[in-house]
């Protein structure tokens, strides 16, 4: 019994461990928008949208950070949640991330900007600069 045990816990729990997904990052109207472009609807849900200034060096502090309460869940560019640009540090590292209770989906991304145009740079994990 305790052989058996051994086995089916950690089944279970490697089952329930979700990774992260991928959060799709657009800009529309001086706004980022992100959407996670699954093919599942899920209707209405209650989440938790952060951006996050990637920096290893430095405590963990959100730059953006709202609660949607059942809020229609955005799974394309038509439902995207719109998070300000002046909320995000141009130039630089930042980490968007859309939680429910039970998914996690995240992006690592540059928002560049220069004189004449603004554009979104994807980072590979554990890099802390756009270049």
């Amino acid at each position: 019994m305790n052989y058996i045990l051994c086995i089916f816990i950690p089944l279970i729990l490697f089952g329930c461990n979700q990774q992260n997904r991928e959060l799709n990052t657009k800009i529309i109207n001086d706004s980022l928008c992100i959407f996670t472009n699954e093919a599942k609807n899920y209707g209405n849900d209650s989440f938790l949208v952060e951006a996050v200034k990637a920096n290893h060096s430095k405590e963990y502090q959100d730059e953006y950070n709202k609660s949607y309460k059942n809020f229609k869940f955005p799974i394309d560019e038509k439902s995207c949640i719109a998070i300000p640009l002046d909320k995000i540090e141009k130039n630089a590292v930042n980490i968007i991330v859309l939680s429910t209770i039970n998914k996690t989906f995240r992006s690592r991304i540059c928002v560049l900007e220069d004189d004449s145009s603004i554009s979104i740079k994807q980072v590979e994990a554990g890099k802390f600069t756009c270049d």
